[in-house]
């Protein structure tokens, strides 16, 4: 067992690179020939030099998509597929949210590598592009060629300037503020506090901070911000009352809607190693961010449980709800990095779908009965969306924008601080309602994905590139791919 470090660039390896092409099994590698007058132990180290460049360019690969924030369910179907389109016989992975290791066979030898990720995030640009390129391979890819194809799509400049991506935060948090019966108030100084608490993240990110700290130090930012502009907004008389309401949703923008996600597909998948510990680190940061609001809120006596109504009513509630919940939408998708034609469309479809949620639960449906059901809706929905983008547009893509402003982060928040102060029935019940609507998210998609994706509906086994071969490489089989 060769085990390889891992660096801190998932697009940097220590392996030796040797571009080799592999529609014949014999075919050595460019500058170097297999001499079959050679000495044996000559021939073997070429054989390993051509399994080594083919393994570390299918764990490049898998390392890339899981920097990204791809299920383990992406990450080994593309690897068993490239590993296929470069020669190698069998491949098997075990994926983790932070670990890949993976067993290859070629050449009557094998080879077994180890990469633990620390890079933690977020990019739905990459995560498309790695996803055309997974579904483009063919057999006979040159190992270098493959290298150089993952590395030009590293390289890529991010869809967003790092203005635009602050900017968004604040305004998606905005929305989402009214969405949880914000008024005018509560909206403007929730889009200035998740401002700047934006850019705190974004700085402290770049320096790879550890994530749980740079949670909790944005949520402080952000309630501080918060707290102070209500306050002097309070005292200089421009309001006559408080508005301690919105400070949850000036923290909104720390819910980690991607990964939770990511990790509801992982579990429906059966990818518990996955899927547990994403959720783990999903559950952490959380906490990290309540525990930040609670500080502020105990420290100031502050009322954080949200309004009992909107603060309009008629038409012009629908209207704002349309409009609130597509800008809540489109900014969330810019904070995960995708592209603005797929933000536009999975916003257009949240503004629609997450009106009739909340009609719906208005009218006395169970809110995870209306959640599961918007869900479904928005499932079905990006499939078709995505299959007449060719499959350009992934459905991931389109759906966790839209599915990612009914995750109901204010009565999450509200129970780490109710059960911070001891209030134990109230923060029971809010836990309670934040389980079911979170279970019905993951149903909804899941089953969405059942009704319209062969590959979710049949079990098929990722580790053996051949199957693959046989199944997915031709056009009729299209529905093997990755979407």
């Amino acid at each position: 067992m060769q085990k390889t470090p891992a660096a801190d660039d998932p697009g940097t390896h220590n392996e030796k690179s040797i571009s080799l092409s592999t529609s014949s099994g014999d075919t050595a590698s460019k500058g170097e020939v297999l001499n079959p007058h050679g000495s044996e132990h000559d021939q073997l180290r070429l054989l390993r030099d051509r399994l080594a460049a083919q393994s570390g360019v299918v764990t490049h690969l898998g390392r890339t998509l899981l920097a990204a924030g791809a299920s383990a369910y992406l990450v080994k179907f593309s690897m068993a597929r490239l590993a296929n389109a470069i020669g190698i016989e069998s491949q098997h992975s075990q994926v983790t949210f932070s670990e890949i290791v993976t067993s290859v066979y070629a050449h009557g030898t094998f080879r077994t590598e180890s990469h633990e990720q620390r890079a933690f995030g977020t990019n739905a640009a990459r995560l498309d592009d790695l996803r055309l390129f997974v579904n483009s391979l063919k057999p006979g890819l040159l190992v270098e060629e493959a290298r150089e194809r993952i590395d030009e799509i590293i390289n890529r400049k991010p869809p967003y300037p790092a203005v635009i991506n602050c900017l968004a935060s604040g305004i998606a948090c905005a929305g989402f503020c009214f969405l949880n019966r914000g008024g005018l108030v509560e909206c403007s100084v929730v889009g200035v506090a998740a401002l700047c608490g934006q850019i705190l993240r974004r700085s402290m990110i770049k320096r790879r901070a550890n994530h749980f700290g740079v949670w909790m130090l944005c949520g402080l930012l952000a309630s501080l911000i918060y707290m102070g502009v209500s306050q002097t907004l309070l005292l200089t008389g421009l309001v006559s009352v408080g508005h301690p309401q919105g400070i949850i949703s000036a923290v909104l923008f720390l819910v980690p809607g991607f990964p939770l996600v990511t990790a509801i597909l992982d579990l429906v998948r059966m990818d518990f190693l996955a899927g547990i510990s994403r959720m783990t680190y999903v559950l952490m940061l959380v906490i990290s961010a309540g525990i930040s609001v609670w500080i502020i809120a105990t420290l100031f006596q502050w009322h954080i449980d949200p309004p009992e109504a909107f603060p309009v009513t008629g038409i012009s509630l629908y209207l704002l709800q349309f409009i609130c919940s597509l800008v809540a939408s489109f900014g969330f998708a810019v904070l995960f990095s995708i592209r603005p034609k797929i933000a536009f469309y999975a916003s257009l479809v949240a503004g629609f779908v997450n009106v009739g949620r909340l009609f719906l639960a208005a009218q006395g449906m169970l809110p995870q009965a209306a959640v599961g059901l918007a869900a479904l809706t928005i499932g079905i929905v990006a499939h078709f969306i995505s299959r007449l983008s060719g499959f350009r547009f992934s459905r991931t893509s389109l759906t966790v924008p839209a599915v990612v402003i009914m995750i109901p982060g204010v009565p999450l928040y509200a129970a780490i601080t109710h059960l911070s102060n001891g209030d134990i029935p109230q923060a029971t019940a809010a836990l309670i309602q934040v389980f079911f609507v979170v279970l019905s998210i993951g149903v909804g998609l899941a089953i969405s994905r059942m009704l319209t994706d062969p590959g979710w509906r049949i079990d098929r086994d990722t580790a053996q590139p051949r199957i693959l071969e046989k199944t997915g490489w031709n056009d009729g089989a299209r529905r093997f791919q990755m979407r």
